[in-house]
């Protein structure tokens, strides 16, 4: 005669296979997703620099997947220059495909570049050209965190 026991060990056990499944195709999708991030100066005025941030998701896998709407960090050394907004919108990528984001506008000012990442001008009017990382942080399917970094060159390497 099967007792309540084994009835909840069986559910248990179900229940953790049917988990780990989850789980692992959850770290698949994390290490499939991919993003390219492109940035460039979208605009130099008196106050500062413009840049444009444009995000293309790529979904190589066969099952669609929802993400959030990535937040953008501008790094410089170990110096935060800039970031996006913080946006909680749901992104739907279809199975093999891939979906290209709005575009993030960032200003930075030049006192906020001068006072905050002073090498981060010096290297501009040295080599013009100016080396930032570029990290990309979204969550996959409301529970699965990706983040990914990129180390972008800007400038046409003229002196300044």
């Amino acid at each position: 005669m099967v007792s309540t026991k084994h009835i909840l060990f069986g559910a248990g056990a179900v229940a953790a296979l049917l988990g780990a499944s989850y789980l692992l195709k959850l770290n698949r999708l994390s290490n499939e997703l991919e993003t390219v991030t492109k940035v460039s100066i979208y605009k130099i005025s008196l106050d500062g620099i413009e840049l444009r941030i444009d995000v293309t998701l790529k979904n190589p896998s066969g099952g669609s997947v929802k993400v959030k709407q990535p937040f953008v960090k501008m790094i410089y050394g170990t110096t935060t220059v800039a970031s996006s907004q913080i946006k909680d919108v749901n992104i739907t990528i279809p199975k093999f495909s891939e979906v290209n984001l709005e575009p993030v506008m960032i200003h930075i000012g030049f006192l906020n570049l001068a006072t905050t990442v002073p090498g981060l001008l010096k290297e501009y009017r040295s080599t013009g050209k100016l080396t930032i990382t570029v990290k990309t942080i979204t969550t996959i399917n409301d529970s699965l965190p990706y983040t990914k970094t990129d180390t972008i060159t800007l400038g046409s390497g003229k002196e300044a």
